[in-house]
């Protein structure tokens, strides 16, 4: 790798946030924080991985503009190290005026975390999700607001940052794998291993990446989705 950017992990990632932001924000998010969905996940003891997820993010956006690659690249992606891809991710089929994300795992109607392919204009406001949120804590003190999961965050602040009309879809070719030994924040790893020699954080994923890349059947038995 040309670029390598390494950090702690924080046992409490809310201590992360209190580097930059202090603890001011507390006061006014976390009374309403719900501990099932995820959204401020790695804070205490609220399960899942938001907090976790936001705050890479940021460091992701620092790192970008610290170096000014933001000028220097045309494209990015930002993705997980526990994909499994089932066949070619070609860039080269996207048209790099939109930003680019993979069909499902959008829970409720937001927007998956998963996967995001981005140009040079619209990368920085693509990963701005928990700063706005920190600074004007007292604008989002709300249970309508602390109850959104993730996914539902990303689009409400891409919404904001009027990213939403350049949000394109394409077909999964990619799931996220586990091996033995390795640990999660949130959801199990499957029981056994799939032919690929890898266990299975997220069933669906793995069916709708069999299916688009013609390796399995098109069954969809846990998305429940139309044969294609």
């Amino acid at each position: 790798a040309k670029y390598l950017y390494e950090f702690s992990e924080f046992e409490d990632w809310g201590d992360a946030i209190e580097e930059v932001y202090g603890s001011d924000w507390k006061q006014f998010i976390l009374p309403y924080a719900n501990d099932k969905w995820g959204t401020f996940g790695g804070i205490g003891n609220k399960q899942g991985s938001g907090a976790v997820i936001f705050v890479i993010r940021w460091y992701v956006a620092r790192f970008l503009v610290e170096n000014n690659l933001v000028e220097k690249y045309d494209r990015f992606v930002l993705t997980r190290s526990d994909h499994y891809y089932g066949c070619d991710h070609d860039l080269r089929l996207l048209d790099n005026t939109y930003m680019w994300v993979p069909e499902g795992e959008d829970y409720k109607f937001g927007i998956t975390d998963r996967h995001l392919v981005c140009n040079q204009a619209h990368i920085l406001k693509a990963l701005d999700i928990y700063p706005p949120i920190l600074q004007h804590p007292e604008k989002y003190a709300s249970k309508e607001f602390a109850d959104l999961n993730p996914e539902q965050l990303i689009r409400l602040r891409w919404e904001q940052e009027n990213l939403w009309p350049w949000v394109r879809r394409f077909d999964r070719v990619m799931f996220t794998c586990a091996v033995e030994g390795d640990k999660t924040r949130w959801t199990e790893k499957s029981k056994t291993v799939v032919k690929e020699g890898v266990f299975l954080k997220y069933e669906y994923e793995y069916e709708e990446t069999t299916c688009v890349c013609k390796t399995g059947p098109c069954t969809f038995s846990f998305t429940k989705r139309k044969k294609r």
